[in-house]
């Protein structure tokens, strides 16, 4: 069985993550009452966890670029999370679905700054 590069993993991990907010939007816009978003989700998990395990195996310069990228990504969660989101679920004012755009789109944006910075490195080596 021909090996994914990890590469072509985190496109996929993009990809699933990109049905997150557009799941939610969804939801808030057609107020679906269905199971079948869920078990979607179900079957991309599935997906996914049968391409992690048909990947290449992580050598230490994959696990390094891999740290790497998620300690930024941990950075900026802790911003985006922290400095955007958690006021406004203080805030009286704020539309509970702003939040949740907010959050949906947050956890895209973060796998997509994971998936960009970990290419980078990979493609351009970590001097």
């Amino acid at each position: 069985m021909k090996k994914i590069s990890l590469r072509t993993l985190m496109l996929v991990q993009v990809l699933v993550a990109f049905g997150i907010p557009l799941h939610y939007h969804l939801m808030v816009v057609y107020t679906l009452n269905s199971n079948a978003p869920t078990c979607i989700a179900m079957i991309l998990l599935i997906v996914v966890s049968w391409l992690k395990r048909n990947s290449d195996v992580m050598d230490e310069y994959a696990k390094k670029a891999m740290q790497i990228a998620d300690a930024i990504c941990f950075k900026a969660a802790l911003a985006l999370m922290g400095i955007i989101i958690f006021p406004s679920l203080l805030l009286d004012g704020t539309a509970s679905y702003v939040t949740g755009y907010l959050l949906t789109g947050g956890t895209f944006i973060l796998v997509l700054i994971r998936a960009i910075v970990f290419c980078w490195i990979d493609k351009n080596g970590m001097e």
